[in-house]
């Protein structure tokens, strides 16, 4: 039994050029700022209404007033930092979106391979 020689060329079957995928990784490589800013922003926010539903347990359960006020002061800073987590999400998004724009612009229009190709050569092979 033959085994069918590897070759290097072979990547993904040929079907995908390997410039446009060079090109998805440096896009991929400017969303991530984006996509920081944005898991940085739902944390905080989880936290947040962790916090309330926390306090509003407390209130129910009749916690002396000075401990909820401290509790309460920790969840306002925590709202301060949510808002500035949602600037700098925003912030990132607009220059993320500028950087990609140009980026595209200054792609070459390769594309992916519309037709089923195949990494056997069917003139050479007996199959």
């Amino acid at each position: 039994m033959t085994s069918i020689p590897a070759d290097p060329s072979i990547t993904l079957g040929n079907i995908i050029d390997i410039k446009k995928i060079e090109q998805l990784l440096e896009i991929a490589q400017l969303q991530k700022p984006v996509d920081l800013a944005n898991d940085r922003l739902n944390n905080l926010l989880l936290s947040t209404y962790k916090l309330k539903q926390i306090f509003n347990q407390m209130v129910n359960l009749k916690v002396p007033s000075d401990t909820l006020e401290k509790l309460s002061k920790e969840i306002r800073d925590l709202k301060k930092v949510t808002g500035e987590a949602a600037i700098d999400f925003a912030e990132a998004t607009v220059q993320s979106e500028s950087d990609i724009r140009d980026l595209r612009m200054n792609m070459a229009q390769t594309k992916i391979s519309i037709s089923v190709e195949s990494p056997l050569d069917w003139q050479v092979s007996k199959l």
